[in-house]
């Protein structure tokens, strides 16, 4: 078997894909049974369950814009330290402008 990389992209491309199928959020048996259910452990690790929840019902309804955390700017800021490095609160609010804007 495959191992798959998880990130945020490829989690929300997957989660998104299984909810449209199911009409709902997925529970971690049935991922499990489609063959994808490391992306129960991957959601947990990247923002948890309850974050991606609410992203599939924003995805899911075009005109209601989910919030924006705390913690989705701190791990977007996080990753654009990464890419690019440069002054943490250049980063911080970049992430910031970045997700509010979408």
């Amino acid at each position: 078997m495959t191992r798959r990389t998880w990130n945020e992209t490829a989690i929300e491309a997957e989660l998104l894909a299984n909810s449209a199928e199911l009409g709902r959020f997925p529970k971690r048996a049935e991922l499990t049974a489609r063959g994808v259910g490391g992306l129960w452990s991957a959601m947990q690790r990247n923002g948890g369950i309850d974050a991606w929840r609410a992203r599939v019902l924003a995805a899911s309804k075009p005109g209601v814009v989910a919030a924006t955390t705390h913690d989705d700017i701190a791990r977007r800021a996080y990753f654009l330290a990464q890419e690019r490095g440069g002054d943490p609160m250049d980063n911080w609010l970049a992430a910031e402008q970045e997700l509010r804007a979408a």
